[in-house]
């Protein structure tokens, strides 16, 4: 598979130590590096960078699909009233109903991998997007909740190369010294669709409906395809060893036994997916029944959370190069991120107040660091891994951000059951949470593999 750009840095090779090495369990990477010489009759050789209108081109449709794809991620959170209240929901219904998203989007990332170095970004991205736009469909049209889920899954399977499939091709078709920018431009690309998730989709949600909001997301889907099938081209396709891409299931299960993977998987999960799954639902239904906010109130602090999310991907673009070169590492940036996110979900539950909804921005200004945990783990590793161990890592994300937010619903159902309240009822829920990600931080923080790499 090949190594994707998975960071918003410029990141030097890390070379291992002569006494470190991977496990023997660990498969060697069988990639090799095709030359940029074309085949007669092919299109012009890929050495000649895209650059131009035709390189801002690419980029846009790329990012359009990204784009959406984070609106169509976030949109629960802000339309959450509505959909239990049309469809009378549960805690747990919603919290299924939502991150089956995540579960789709999680289990496609190993396929997503193989799909884009066999047949290129332009064509899986584009294909994929279709896909998408039926599940769009099917969520606007359904009337139960097992063709809203079948929907639901549908979007997460068919967004879940946008990301990915824009690093690929970038990576391949860009000059080496544009890599940083392109990546964080994809993310304020992502941003501003999780904008536009939260403020503006409650007001096209009163307006015209929730289920409509699905039906103009299924034709914007249909458009971002056309744009990137048409727009792109396959001009990454000239790197592409076709015969080369390893599948063997047991090279990522042995990637997953490796101890510096065993230490950033549980944060990954628990603190990372926690927050995705938190940001993406759970933040909606905290602020209306903690908090007693109204929706529009609610959406107004989710508007908030991410634009603060945004200010602190351009922020952190200029500042963590200039950190690491006065010695704090990657390593440390992003521990220090994880425990500032594990004490702000801490005081979510435990401080009920009308101004306690500031907590959710300042999570936010640790959300970039928080995200070097990738870079940071796949430093460790040779060079011809770090494809694999960041999709790896990728699919960890999804599955906590899975776990968490059906997970939560449960144990909320669990204890209004029980006798308690449904404020009450998530607040134990959030403490129950708050206690696996201090476990998870403790695990990061002691499992330390003999000899790693602090980058």
């Amino acid at each position: 598979m090949a190594e994707w750009l998975c960071s918003g840095l410029q990141i030097r090779q890390a070379r291992f130590d002569s006494g470190l090495r991977l496990q023997k369990a660990v498969t060697p990477c069988r990639l090799k590096i095709m030359t940029t010489t074309a085949a007669p009759g092919s299109q012009p050789p890929s050495p000649s960078y895209l650059t131009g209108f035709l390189g801002v081109r690419i980029f846009l449709a790329f990012a359009s699909g990204y784009f959406l794809s984070y609106a169509l991620r976030a949109v629960n959170a802000a339309i959450a009233p509505f959909l239990a209240d049309d469809l009378s929901l549960s805690n747990s219904a919603l919290g299924w109903f939502s991150s089956a998203y995540f579960l789709a989007f999680g289990v496609m990332q190993i396929p997503v991998g193989i799909w884009l170095d066999r047949y290129g970004a332009r064509r899986t991205e584009a294909a994929l997007l279709l896909v998408a736009a039926l599940g769009s469909l099917l969520v606007a049209v359904g009337q139960s909740l097992w063709m809203l889920f079948l929907g639901r899954i549908l979007i997460g399977i068919g967004v879940s190369a946008c990301l990915m499939a824009s690093y690929s091709y970038f990576r391949r078709c860009y000059r080496p010294e544009q890599q940083a920018r392109l990546v964080m431009c994809m993310l304020i690309a992502g941003t501003g669709g999780a904008l536009i998730a939260a403020q503006p989709a409650l007001l096209l949600a009163e307006a015209l409906g929730w289920r409509h909001v699905f039906s103009l997301a299924s034709f914007a889907l249909l458009v971002s395809a056309g744009l990137v099938f048409f727009l792109t081209g396959d001009y990454d396709r000239q790197t592409i060893n076709q015969t080369s891409a390893s599948t063997d299931a047991d090279s990522f299960l042995s990637l997953c036994k490796h101890p510096i993977m065993l230490r950033a998987i549980p944060p990954s999960i628990l603190i990372i997916g926690g927050f995705v799954a938190l940001q993406t639902l759970w933040v909606g239904p905290w602020l209306t029944q903690a908090l007693n906010m109204t929706a529009e109130q609610a959406s107004q602090v989710l508007l908030y959370l991410n634009a603060t999310i945004l200010a602190s991907y351009l922020a952190m673009g200029i500042l963590s190069p200039w950190l690491v070169k006065r010695g704090a590492s990657l390593f440390k940036q992003s521990s220090i991120a994880l425990l500032w996110l594990t004490l702000c979900f801490t005081a979510i539950p435990l401080w009920q107040t009308e101004a306690s909804w500031i907590l959710w921005p300042l999570i936010a200004l640790a959300v970039p660091a928080m995200f070097l945990l990738q870079t940071q783990t796949a430093l460790e590793f040779p060079s011809e891994v770090a494809g694999r161990v960041l999709t790896t890592l990728n699919l960890m994300i999804f599955a906590g951000t899975f776990i968490v937010q059906w997970g939560l619903g449960v144990i909320t159902d669990m204890f209004v059951s029980g006798g308690f309240d449904r404020t009450q009822a998530l607040t134990y829920a959030l403490l129950v949470l708050a206690a696996t990600q201090w476990s998870s931080l403790l695990w990061f923080w002691m499992k330390t593999p003999h000899g790693s790499i602090r980058t």
